[in-house]
């Protein structure tokens, strides 16, 4: 029965309310993709409505994958039997789980050659109906939880000034690619697994051969022809981090400490410029914490699935980057001390649970290092033994003593036939060499105060200065898990620091800092508002201030490139990444070269968005270069190799080799392991020491230059296009 007076229609409006948004959405859904499909081939000159319309496609099918994603995480933890603690933590755990699952996937369809349309389209339906449970289970939770934000005050204030934040940087994330490492290889080589249909030994971009999982959700994105999308989804990576931080919090600590370390986490340029971007540090440093969260989350309660469940997020970090080796083996510490010295469990239990746990999560990652064992015979090519030298059906061969015999001899030709360049040459590389920075990255202050000597061409990638609050910790309590979080961290930057002075290296210890800044900042205001009642507001305080140095550098990239003109579809692609000067060379090639064209790139890194056939030159060592010189014995020799291999120009710049020797192979981390020196002790090498090789480089391309080429592009940034005579 109706109760008296009540309205009739009070119980439709709702639902009819509903069903106008959902009709909105999938009309804004299906006009994106009509407008993507229709700018194919075309994107770069798009203005006007259908541009923006592109754009909406970028974010629809970001915030979908993601939510596919998620998805499929919640179903496999639901395997397991998870009891989450509170929303964030579910939300931060599935995102993650789902990531890595999907990833493997791709990387296993790849591997087999079916990474095509319609494989990877059946692979995301299954996905989509297997887990159907979860996507409804998810719905509700979602529709049932938003709206408790705005029932109190300070939630509503919180959940606005975060939404505000992320909404920031997804106008930052929303531009075209621009920073260097996804310009050189984070894009290029998932764009060539999909040009290919699979993924395959990269010969001509060794960098490509790393752990890619993350890699492989942007070749989902390149698929549909969106790199927007792609550097979005790292984006949501990195906010899922930042909840799965206060998840951490909110279960350990307290949900106040859990907002603190929620938005201080943003509060490093650190993070918010490699989040922008389709980088994998902050994915990295996500799973890491990921994979010690859960692991806390089983020696706290003894549920063995959350044991299983770490060990899954293990492999995956495995399968982004090597490093992940170090921060889980100081978790397995953790792991050994805590159940045998602190909790006193069984042995036999222990280490048969430990043995269990290292021997699935090497499983899991095994398919990224049994690959290159096959076509390398270096599960970590090309760290230790350098680039290939020659590759084929005859098999692969590293550069070896007999090689460096041809590259002097190559060398010293150019000795006697222009002794002045090789002289001015020197000059220049001793002038960078003298002008490098004094680092000593074991200094860890020198992070805070002198950041920018341990930046490498990465400008506003500063630390989170609320780590410097670290060390009152000692006039706090210290609960258990801040302490293994802290030891964790400390730990895996010492290890870091030990062989290099890149600060991008230690990002995954940002989210375990970021918890215990936070909370020693909410402990000293709880202890000191007593005394000072106006130190209750001291994290506030703390973390704008913060934010405030990190968001520093938002304002001026959205300016530079243009960003809300281009979202707005006043400026085209193509007029958004002018101001960068690797673009201009892009496109004469891409306009004035025939089609046929072939490109031998020296020097020149970033090559993302070259529409002709082309050869990369990822690391500092020119090995494309190299190779040809190892194959002949005469420049003319070598003149006739590059034509035969069908090439007819040579993109060059002579400032890598300037660059390479301000920063010094030294304490670079990747470079450094794959610089494989097996140099005679010349006059120049010992001189240049491990610099040497630039100039060898360098001098015999600036001599096959004088005799063969012919410069049909230059500019004032020394980017040059010459044709092969």
């Amino acid at each position: 029965m109706r109760r008296a007076g009540a309205n009739p229609r009070k119980s439709s409006i709702p639902n009819s309310g509903k069903i106008v948004l959902i009709t909105a959405v999938v009309a804004l859904a299906l006009a994106a993709i009509t407008a993507h499909i229709y700018l194919s081939g075309r994107r770069e000159d798009a203005i006007g409505a259908l541009a923006v319309l592109d754009h909406v496609f970028d974010l629809i099918f970001a915030l979908t994958l993601t939510a596919t994603l998620m998805t499929v995480g919640h179903a496999v933890c639901e395997r397991f039997r998870l009891r989450f603690f509170n929303t964030a933590e579910e939300i931060g755990v599935s995102l993650f789980v789902g990531t890595g699952v999907v990833g493997v996937s791709v990387l296993l369809i790849g591997l087999i050659g079916w990474l095509r349309p319609l494989p990877i389209s059946l692979l995301i339906i299954t996905c989509v109906v297997a887990t159907r449970g979860s996507c409804t289970r998810l719905y509700k939770l979602f529709a049932e939880r938003i709206p408790k934000l705005a029932q109190h005050r300070e939630t509503t204030v919180v959940a606005a000034i975060y939404t505000a934040l992320v909404l920031l940087f997804v106008v930052r994330a929303a531009s075209p690619p621009s920073s260097a490492d996804e310009l050189i290889y984070h894009l290029p080589v998932p764009e060539s697994f999909v040009e290919q249909g699979r993924v395959y030994p990269m010969f001509d971009n060794s960098l490509g051969n790393f752990p890619f999982l993350i890699h492989m959700i942007y070749a989902l994105c390149l698929m549909v022809g969106s790199d927007i999308a792609a550097r979005l989804f790292s984006l949501f990576l990195a906010v899922g981090t930042s909840l799965a931080i206060f998840g951490f919090c909110s279960r350990y600590l307290t949900r106040r400490v859990g907002v603190v370390a929620m938005i201080a986490f943003f509060g490093a340029g650190m993070i918010i410029e490699v989040a922008v971007t389709s980088r994998i540090d902050v994915s990295l440093a996500g799973m890491l914490f990921l994979c010690t969260y859960t692991m806390m989350n089983y020696i706290a309660t003894k549920d063995r699935g959350w044991l299983w469940i770490s060990a899954l997020l293990a492999g995956f970090s495995l399968g982004i980057k090597h490093t992940a080796a170090i921060w889980l083996a100081l978790l397995g510490c953790m792991y050994l001390v805590q159940c045998l010295i602190i909790n006193r469990d069984r042995v036999i239990e222990v280490l048969g649970r430990g043995a269990a746990y290292a021997l699935l999560a090497l499983a899991i990652a095994s398919p990224w290092y049994i690959k290159n064992y096959i076509w390398f015979h270096n599960p970590v090519y090309p760290l230790f033994t350098g680039e290939v030298a020659e590759f084929g059906p005859q098999g692969i061969r590293y550069f070896d003593a007999n090689d460096e015999r041809r590259l002097e001899a190559f060398f010293n030709i150019v000795r006697s036939e222009m002794p002045e360049v090789i002289k001015v040459q020197e000059q220049e590389l001793i002038l960078a060499i003298n002008s490098r920075a004094q680092r000593h990255p074991l200094r860890w202050w020198e992070f805070f105060f002198k950041p920018n000597r341990y930046l490498m061409s990465e400008p506003n990638h500063y630390p989170n200065y609320l780590f410097l609050v670290i060390p009152l910790l000692v006039f706090v309590t210290r609960p258990r898990w801040i302490m293994w979080l802290l030891v964790i961290s400390i730990g895996f930057v010492f290890a870091i620091t030990w062989t290099s002075w890149i600060a991008r290296y230690l990002v995954p210890a940002y989210p375990a800092l970021t918890i215990v800044s936070g909370y020693t900042l909410v402990a000293l205001s709880e202890r000191l508002k007593l005394k000072l009642p106006s130190f209750k507001k001291l994290p506030l305080y703390a973390v704008a201030i913060a934010l405030g140095v990190a968001l520093s550098a938002t304002a001026p990239a959205i300016t530079v490139f243009s960003s809300p003109s281009f979202l707005t579809g006043r400026v085209s692609r193509k007029e958004a990444i002018n101001p960068l000067t690797y673009y201009q060379p892009i496109k004469f090639i891409n306009s004035q070269l025939p089609p046929d064209a072939r490109i031998l790139i020296v020097g020149a890194q970033l090559h993302y968005g070259i529409e002709r056939e082309y050869i990369t030159d990822e690391s500092w060592f020119a090995t494309k270069w190299r190779r040809v010189l190892i194959r002949n014995s005469s420049f003319e020799e070598v003149h006739q190799d590059l034509k035969q291999q069908g090439f007819t120009h040579v993109f060059f710049s002579a400032d890598l080799f300037r660059f390479a020797a301000l920063m010094g192979t030294e304490g670079t981390g990747g470079m450094e392991m794959i610089a494989v020196n097996k140099l005679e002790l010349s006059d120049e090498a010992r001189r240049l020491g491990p610099e040497y090789q630039l100039l060898r480089n360098w001098s015999t391309f600036t001599l096959y230059k004088r005799k063969y080429l012919q410069t049909v592009y230059s500019d004032e940034y020394g980017y040059q296009v010459l044709k092969i005579k």
